[in-house]
């Protein structure tokens, strides 16, 4: 059964017996109250008849003394004490029929007569204390009965109305509170059949569950989306970045087969390419894999460390292999921390080989602490990152220049590797930059300083 048709369905029943027993509630109510107002008018009217009319002429047989308290459709009877009826006045010769009961008990029958309700009430007469019969005063519940049946249609033929009207009011309301869920499942249909990433259109009216799982439900799909446009511009931009070195590496290739191996000039130029090239792959490669690893809880241990000395030596292999001037500048002579070496370590040579990429002077390495927290910056005095790039460079495979990227040999991974470490264990990746003025990259250090 669809969720349209038990809301339907179920509102409808639980309203139908809401209904019932309310009507239940309504009628009993109606009869008690009756009966209660119809017993209270009887006693008054035995009461009437004590005070005005004298003992030895209500047991003298004067019916006419019992006319005027008789209720209309009803009767009068009166008997003494040997349960023998001494008076009567009645215009209903069905009632005369009515059982004689207890002429020493006071109290209220409702019974029947000749099929008819009646109502009776039994009033012992005293006289200075001393019993002398019983006054009955009965009256006809056909009005009551008649209007008792009246009500029950009314509420049984406003009941019926209700719970027809509740269906109609159903379906509307099963319809209003299913129907963002229904383009909800047609959102998701369409997405499955067309492959297109779709969103749910919203009314900013409802503040309702159903208006935040909608919201939900389309922020899931502009991540998917944002997800699975990184991700082909990942492959697009890895194919890209292999496809070059391998076309090389095959030209040169066939180049050899043909000629190389006669001609020493090209076959001199066909290695050095090809070691190039397979070089530049090999950096790729290994920038991919570590890229995909950051994801991978690390088992590496954490171990004190001075970070200045630290950065010397690191510093010391870039000077001989880059032939570049590299200082380390801090107000400290010691700084002591605990730190994965390793990562810290990959962290310092990304930054150095960047800064050795797009710069031709010197660079810096910054290094001060403040409190609890260790600020090691690199910095260049290249030709430094536009602010509309700045915003994207931790990106992966985005480059600031793609030409010059290729002439340098990047490929766009550095940083966003550099980050992903150093968000790892537990610090933060700062860049700043001045077109014209350089770049400093400062990675902060918390948690881990040992004073």
């Amino acid at each position: 059964m669809k969720i349209r048709t038990k809301i339907q369905w179920y509102s409808s029943l639980f309203l139908s017996l809401m209904l019932v027993v309310l009507s239940i509630i309504v009628l009993t109510a109606f009869l008690w109250i009756s009966v209660e107002r119809e017993q209270d008018m009887l006693e008054n009217q035995a009461s009437l008849i004590e005070e005005n009319v004298q003992a030895k002429d209500l047991f003298s047989g004067n019916s006419s003394l019992v006319e005027p308290y008789t209720p209309d459709d009803g009767m009068v009877r009166v008997f003494n004490t040997e349960r023998r009826l001494v008076n009567i006045f009645t215009d209903e010769e069905d009632l005369q029929g009515l059982i004689i009961k207890s002429v020493n008990e006071k109290g209220y029958d409702f019974t029947k007569v000749d099929g008819e309700y009646v109502l009776t009430y039994r009033y012992p007469y005293p006289e200075e204390g001393k019993p002398l019969g019983m006054i009955e005063v009965t009256q006809a519940q056909d009005t009551l009965l008649d209007n008792l049946s009246t009500l029950a249609l009314v509420l049984a033929g406003s009941s019926l109305f209700v719970i027809l009207l509740s269906i109609f009011a159903g379906k509307w309301l099963a319809n209003l509170i299913l129907k963002p869920i229904s383009i909800m499942s047609g959102t998701m249909m369409d997405i499955e059949e067309s492959g297109e990433f779709k969103r749910i259109p919203l009314s900013d009216q409802s503040k309702d569950e159903l208006q935040v799982m909608g919201v939900s439900f389309n922020r899931m799909i502009e991540r998917l989306e944002r997800n699975y446009n990184q991700q082909q511009q990942f492959l697009s931009d890895a194919s890209h970045e292999l496809k070059t070195p391998i076309t090389v590496i095959e030209s040169y290739s066939s180049l050899l087969k043909r000629w190389g191996m006669k001609d020493a000039a090209i076959q001199e130029e066909a290695v050095e390419a090809i070691h190039h090239e397979a070089i530049r792959m090999k950096k790729l490669t290994e920038h991919l894999l570590q890229a995909a690893s950051q994801s991978e809880p690390s088992v590496d241990m954490e171990e004190k460390i001075e970070l200045i000395s630290f950065c010397e030596q690191i510093a010391q292999t870039f000077r001989r292999t880059g032939n570049r001037e590299i200082n380390i500048q801090s107000e400290f002579k010691e700084i002591y921390a605990m730190i994965i070496s390793s990562k810290l370590e990959q962290v310092l040579v990304i930054l150095l080989d960047n800064a050795m990429k797009y710069s031709e002077s010197g660079i810096k390495i910054l290094i001060n602490q403040q409190g609890n927290e260790v600020f090691i910056g690199v910095k260049d005095q290249g030709v430094g990152i536009s602010p509309e790039h700045l915003l994207h460079v931790f990106e992966r495979f985005y480059r600031v220049d793609s030409s010059r990227a290729r002439k340098t040999g990047g490929n766009g991974l550095g940083l966003s590797i550099a980050r992903s470490i150093v968000e790892s264990f537990g610090g933060k990746l700062e860049i700043q930059s001045e077109v014209g003025e350089g770049t400093s990259v400062t990675i902060i250090l918390s948690h881990q300083i040992l004073i």
